[in-house]
């Protein structure tokens, strides 16, 4: 799922991090203050990734004073080992641990926690519809349900579904996005539908699915065959890859998957900011990697592919090239 901060510079949102870890550590002293007053005043992108690194950020301020308490405890217990670096990552972690979920801000912050049925970050679930259909929630999604006389429909808000249905009903079966409405056209049918800033995926694994787009254009998915979509146009279809329902087994299969795409889905799965350079953007993946586990799926990565994991904070993490 793209977030509005990609639409920032990577050198823009490192820079913001990088100053944000210094005024924690440094605050006034140094001048960094003002150093970071100039760089913030030099270009609206600068204060916009700023914005964005503080609403990063605010989700532990409630915990800071206790970090900051827990902190002069580790100092005092081992002032030679502890400097105040690592005092500042320290607190990091304890309110990062004392969280009740990162991505559960995120979801309320996007209307998450008014949908019907929604997921926090790293979190699936797995439920039993009215109508004895199974749906699948990825982490970060939530959805409206209308089941009446007339209809049941699954109305997704954001974020990535996987739907099982054999149930025969006469009532059509319906799946709505910002971009557009999807009918199953036959029974039994299983389909994968991800969606996100009016851009969307649909995987038919079985069955058929009627696609209309908001402005009207339409076509027929068949099982076997992927397309993506938004409310102005369809592409092409293409054959299904497994990776489109691998996530209910929390795991990630990638089939020459861009690593851009990769990195989006592990974000999903953690809590902060996980970005990625643009030289790596359209980078090959090929393996299968934790979604519960997500910092072996960067190790992994970081042993299979020419490409470095670096971690400002535990909770600002971004790949780079080797």
């Amino acid at each position: 799922m793209r977030a509005t901060h990609e639409k920032l510079s990577h050198a823009s949102l490192e820079h913001a991090a990088q100053w944000y870890v210094r005024l924690l550590e440094e605050g006034d002293q140094n001048g960094v203050r003002e150093q970071w007053q100039s760089w913030l005043d030099q270009h609206a992108e600068h204060q916009a990734a700023w914005r964005y690194m503080e609403r990063v950020g605010e989700r532990f301020a409630p915990l800071r004073s206790e970090g900051e308490r827990a902190g002069r405890v580790l100092r005092e217990r081992h002032p030679a080992r502890l400097g105040r670096r690592q005092t500042v990552k320290s607190m990091l972690v304890l309110a990062l641990g004392s969280m009740a979920g990162f991505g559960g801000w995120q979801a309320a912050s996007r209307n998450g926690w008014t949908a019907d049925l929604h997921t926090g970050t790293g979190e699936n679930r797995k439920i039993a519809l009215a109508d004895g259909s199974t749906l699948w929630l990825g982490a970060q999604t939530a959805v409206d349900t209308r089941f009446d006389a007339r209809q049941r429909l699954l109305d997704l808000r954001f974020g990535e579904v996987l739907l099982h249905s054999t149930v025969q009903d006469r009532r059509p079966l319906l799946m709505e996005t910002g971009a557009g409405l999807l009918q199953m056209a036959a029974t039994p049918v299983r389909v994968a539908l991800r969606y996100a800033e009016g851009n969307a995926r649909l995987s038919v694994y079985q069955g058929q699915v009627e696609l209309f787009t908001r402005t009207g254009s339409r076509t027929l998915v068949e099982a076997g065959q992927r397309v993506d979509f938004s409310a102005l146009a369809i592409s092409p279809a293409a054959p299904v890859q497994a990776a489109g329902e691998s996530w209910i087994r929390n795991r990630l299969t990638a089939e020459a998957m861009p690593l851009a795409d990769l990195i989006d889905a592990l974000g999903r799965y953690r809590p902060g900011h996980l970005g990625l350079h643009p030289e790596l953007a359209s980078l090959a993946v090929m393996g299968t990697f934790p979604l519960d586990d997500t910092d072996h799926a960067l190790r992994l990565l970081e042993a299979a592919l020419p490409i470095r994991v670096k971690r400002m904070t535990d909770w600002w993490v971004t790949v780079e090239p080797a």
